[in-house]
């Protein structure tokens, strides 16, 4: 396989497969008879006419981010499910008020509860306590 340097020309020739593979601004080009682009197009075209035009497309994600959608809303509801949820919410308060930011926070939140995500098993319409985790150092020394 042909591979040609992606910053400056953005395709790639594929020889067993016979595809050439372009990114959406190197097709843009491609369509201006002036441009380098139209060139290496149509003279790949005409030595190679089985070749096969592809365009590239994002590549997707190969594992979900399991934190989307995480808010400040939607930690305090889950929070407030558990048998202790008092002293949790405390503890969250706590985090939230160190003045670090949401990534601190979301932090925090997915060390504290690592399987938030699961489908929950309610015990009498409340979760199972859960261990509070340590606070992080810098609250430790303020609390």
């Amino acid at each position: 396989m042909a591979k040609i340097n992606k910053r400056e020309l953005s395709y790639r020739v594929d020889f067993t497969k016979m595809t050439l593979t372009m990114t959406a601004d190197f097709a843009d080009k491609a369509y201006n008879p002036a441009t380098d682009e139209y060139e290496i197009l149509t003279r790949l075209q005409r030595d190679f006419p089985r070749l096969r035009v592809v365009r590239k497309t994002h590549r997707s994600p190969k594992t979900a981010n399991p934190a989307k959608g995480l808010t400040y809303e939607r930690m305090e509801k889950y929070i407030r499910l558990h048998e202790n949820a008092d002293e949790l919410f405390d503890l969250f308060q706590k985090v939230q008020s160190a003045g670090r930011g949401y990534p601190y926070v979301k932090a925090w939140f997915v060390k504290q509860f690592p399987n938030y995500n699961d489908i929950p098993n309610f015990v009498n319409g409340k979760l199972r306590i859960v261990e509070p985790v340590e606070a992080p150092e810098e609250l430790a020394e303020a609390v």
